[in-house]
């Protein structure tokens, strides 16, 4: 009885959505993974375009479509209308990062580039912490339709700061060299072996940021703890603590001793090591969780090396390119990962509902969460063939 009272509480309080839309995890982890495909399907085109346009006017572009998906997602009453919304935020957030890459490629010395990588996932860490306790605090207050919109908001506003502030080079006279022949770079970029044990790593290094702290680590938590989502999203952005603290130290790192492989075996090791710790070892002080969840951050922080090596391994000219299916490779990872966890949870549920919402227990977590140490250590045993 006490396990039910607290998943009930776990969908009142974090899945709105699933009340609002009368949906289960099943739905509710599709829907969510929508972003995830539009922006994963994006990614080459996006690196195409980047070497062939204008940075400036692509991030305008892309940061305007994403606030529009932002507003008609916190518009709509309709769960395809509503997919259709995180499929426009999807599209319009393919363009940042790997615009951020290609700018800072143009406008810094190589020696700086893991340095500078780490220093975008910094900023992209600080971005997704706000979107856990403050937003979850705003979420208790206002509703996650108002959070939606107001978020559209601050979108509209940097469209128009992206249009004013970026500048694509430090001199006009320094121009990329054209393409040749786009089917022979992209034959280039696929037929090198590094490119996919690097994108390997990628997919698995990510992944378990993309299951655990930006959908399913918050109800696990007040499940396995009966604490509130404002106490389980406090837990949960220790990974983006983790992420935005270690990956400027390892691009540092990384940059100042020229190796990139031992620091990426490293990360995966703590991030099996602590996913184990998470799910497994029962009595664990929740205190200790953020700690773990630290660990984790760190994990998925070494994933910003994979972009050095693919800067490394590639020509100047079809940098944004690399970058876009290596990016590609990242993303995938939350598509297929979300709703594979939510298709699991559904599958091992008993029927148990309280007010139209799905109840699922801590063992179909702990089975469906599986996923977590599994991706770390597909990632430690790519990371030996780079």
């Amino acid at each position: 009885r006490k396990e039910s009272s607290a998943a009930s509480d776990v969908y009142k309080r974090q899945h709105q959505l699933m009340g609002d839309f009368k949906i289960g995890a099943a739905t509710l982890g599709l829907m969510s993974s929508v972003y995830f495909f539009s922006y994963a399907i994006m990614q080459i085109p996006a690196g195409i375009l980047y070497d062939y346009f204008s940075p400036r006017v692509l991030i305008t572009i892309s940061a305007f479509v994403c606030a529009v998906g932002s507003f008609f997602f916190g518009a709509t009453h309709t769960v395809e209308y509503a997919a259709l919304g995180r499929l426009l935020m999807g599209a319009g957030s393919a363009f940042a990062f790997i615009g951020v890459l290609v700018i800072a490629s143009r406008w810094f010395p190589p020696h700086y580039f893991a340095f500078l990588v780490g220093i975008a996932q910094l900023l992209a860490a600080l971005g997704a912490f706000a979107g856990e306790l403050p937003l979850a605090i705003f979420v208790n207050a206002s509703g996650w339709r108002a959070v939606m919109i107001f978020l559209s908001i601050i979108g509209f506003v940097l469209t128009l700061l992206s249009f004013f502030v970026i500048r694509d080079k430090p001199h006009e006279d320094k121009h990329l060299v054209k393409r040749h022949h786009i089917f022979a770079e992209l034959k280039e970029i696929f037929k090198s072996a590094q490119t996919w044990w690097i994108a390997l790593y990628a997919f698995s290094g990510w992944g378990p940021v993309a299951l655990f702290a930006a959908l399913w680590g918050i109800p696990y938590l007040m499940l396995r703890y009966g604490i509130s989502n404002t106490w389980a999203a406090s837990a949960c952005a220790m990974i983006w603590i983790g992420i935005g603290i270690t990956s400027p130290i390892i691009g540092w790192i990384s940059d100042k001793i020229g190796r990139r492989c031992v620091l990426i075996q490293i990360c995966s090791f703590v991030g099996l090591f602590a996913s184990l710790l998470i799910l497994y070892v029962p009595n664990i002080p929740f205190s200790l969780m953020f700690l773990l969840l630290f660990c984790v951050g760190i994990a998925g922080g070494g994933q910003i090396l994979t972009f050095a090596l693919v800067k490394d391994n590639n020509r100047p000219f079809v940098t944004g390119t690399a970058i876009g299916l290596n990016n590609m490779a990242v993303v995938a990872g939350g598509a297929i990962f979300q709703p594979l966890i939510g298709f699991i949870l559904h599958a091992l549920w008993h029927g148990r509902m309280e007010e139209n919402v799905p109840i699922y227990s801590l063992e179909n977590y702990h089975i469906g969460l599986m996923l977590l140490p599994l991706c770390f250590l597909i990632g430690l045993i790519a990371s030996t063939f780079l």
